[in-house]
């Protein structure tokens, strides 16, 4: 009877009891840290769970991600993401995201934690009430995550704040502390969360390192390691294109970004002019520039795909708790020397050439119907900006425009003007216009990683020397044949052993994997934010620690 009248008691309450009695405990190190994230920047509504520690022989991190998953607002009637449709989701989607969290919140006891050498100071527990909607027809227990991470900017303001109000909630009810991320940073670090999973599986890492070097003396040991700072950042997405000089992790400098449209609204942009309407009505949300690749080179297979978006669904919370070291990651990660990459199995399926070095004078590749795409900027102000340390993308689209509505002449290359009605424009002419559209903004974009490492060796070749690899990072950085120019065009512009890094698509993508792991690394930095934060529409990357309020 007294048990039925807690759990009454319990129910009327219905909210997480936290209990007393047990000490809140200083980070450390070599403790577990675990935390819930969130993350509602644009039309992806996030939630993770993760928890991370240091190996004691070596300090290199290890981590375990409990729960991921992501629900994507419906925009396909309005051909591009509407705030108040991305909004409306977020509202209908995020509670009961969080809700399945909690359930995937670590126990107290489990494996990874090793509670047996830090039962003097365990993590505070928290204790939810009996609720016969859910597996456990009892009160049950988990692990109360050491800190709430959170998006707060830049992004759709309505929808940061949807997440932020969300986490705040949590942090209070918890009591622990609440840490607002950048999201563009935490794009930045997603090679390291990659790492940090794939150390779980440390004995096969060795195995897998030691088959190589027989293979292949000169192999990149460091291939599963963490990229060091410093090491050059490039952010592609539908918001941002920049390349950012990361030398910790607080400390990210804006080298090169765009003076108007990001990349990744470039190429949706060109995608919902060149793609056939049956391809267009026929796509599943509005992610046009990966349509577009597919479109353009269907020839090219695809990378396995892996069940990497609902980690927790796949296998049962008994079967991953029984052992770590029985653990595998789902998530893989393309890390290797630019040279070495140009050489992978899918590198002749593209069929690209070089273009011409600038000093030689950027020049247009005519095709067969007498049109061609100028690379971005290698006409403006006379030519004085080909070697700028800025994008611009709005001239391709306006390009890419005028092709398909105007047919050109083949012989003298100019635009006839008379409109043509879309059942002119052929199926291959519409592929050869995506391949060509995206090569013109990848060699650009390319073109400005390399003048940024070579504005780094000429004012500082000490840094130079340390800067060994270049880490892509953001939606766009999914495109395979982005990843194929990157490394064709550093290895042939000096660059070959360059370290190019590419997580693995589902994480290119916007995903609160990142943000935790961000989350957490700003928290065992000393990094916290108070109850009072707003979301932050705009907020610059080199601001990172002193962002203007109120924007």
């Amino acid at each position: 009877m007294a048990t039925l009248q807690h759990n009454l008691k319990c129910l009327r309450s219905y909210r997480p009891i936290v209990l007393t009695g047990i000490p809140r405990r200083p980070f450390h190190g070599s403790l577990p840290t675990v935390t819930l994230a969130i993350e509602t920047s644009c039309d992806d509504t996030c939630v993770a769970v993760l928890e991370k520690r240091c190996q004691k022989e070596t300090n290199l991190p290890r981590a375990i991600l409990h729960f991921n998953k992501k629900i994507t607002s419906d925009n396909s009637k309005y051909g591009g993401v509407h705030p108040l449709a991305s909004l409306e989701s977020h509202q209908e989607s995020l509670a009961s995201l969080i809700g399945e969290a909690i359930d995937h919140l670590p126990d107290d006891h489990h494996p990874f934690t090793d509670c047996h050498e830090i039962h003097q100071d365990r993590p505070d527990t928290v204790t939810f009430p009996v609720n016969e909607q859910r597996i456990w027809k009892r009160i049950w227990k988990r692990r109360r995550p050491d800190c709430i991470s959170v998006t707060r900017g830049p992004g759709m303001r309505a929808n940061l704040f949807t997440g932020l109000d969300m986490a705040k909630g949590l942090a209070v009810a918890w009591q622990i502390p609440l840490v607002g991320v950048h999201h563009m940073q935490a794009h930045a670090l997603t090679p390291q969360l990659v790492s940090a999973l794939q150390r779980i599986d440390e004995a096969k890492y060795e195995e897998k390192v030691a088959l190589k070097k027989q293979e292949d003396p000169d192999f990149f040991e460091a291939i599963f390691n963490d990229p060091d700072y410093p090491f050059l950042s490039v952010l592609v997405s539908g918001g941002h294109t920049l390349v950012v000089q990361s030398t910790s992790l607080t400390d990210h400098a804006i080298i090169a970004s765009t003076v108007d449209i990001a990349i990744g609204d470039c190429l949706d942009k060109i995608a919902r002019t060149v793609l056939p309407n049956h391809l267009l009505q026929g796509s599943e949300g509005t992610m046009y520039g990966a349509l577009l690749e597919r479109f353009a080179f269907p020839h090219v297979k695809e990378p396995e795909k892996r069940v990497d978006n609902e980690v927790g669904e796949a296998e049962s919370r008994a079967e991953r708790g029984k052992s770590y070291p029985k653990y595998k990651t789902p998530y893989t990660m393309e890390d290797c020397t630019a040279q070495q990459y140009t050489k992978n199995e899918t590198a002749a399926s593209y069929d690209y050439t070089l273009p011409e070095m600038p000093e030689n004078g950027a020049s247009k590749r005519k095709t067969k119907w007498g049109w061609g795409f100028t690379p971005p900027l290698s006409n403006s102000a006379g030519g004085g900006k080909t070697k700028s340390l800025e994008f611009s993308f709005t001239g391709l689209v306006s390009a890419v425009d005028r092709v398909v509505r105007f047919p050109t002449d083949a012989k003298t290359g100019k635009a006839i003007p008379v409109e043509r009605e879309a059942n002119e424009v052929s199926i291959e002419e519409r592929r050869f216009i995506a391949r060509e559209a995206m090569t013109a903004a990848f060699e650009h974009l390319v073109s400005r990683i390399i003048l940024a490492l070579q504005q780094i060796e000429a004012g500082d070749p000490v840094l130079a020397e340390k800067m060994t690899a270049v880490v892509l990072s953001g939606g766009v950085a999914a495109n395979g044949y982005l990843r194929h120019i990157v490394a064709s065009m550093l290895t042939a512009r000096g660059y070959p052993n360059m370290r190019i890094i590419f997580p693995p698509p589902s994480l290119c993508t916007d995903n609160a994997a990142m943000i935790a792991w961000a989350g957490i690394e700003m928290f065992q930095s000393g990094h916290t934010d108070e109850l009072s934060i707003r979301a932050l529409r705009k907020w610059p990357l080199d601001q990172l620690l002193t962002p203007t309020k109120g924007n």
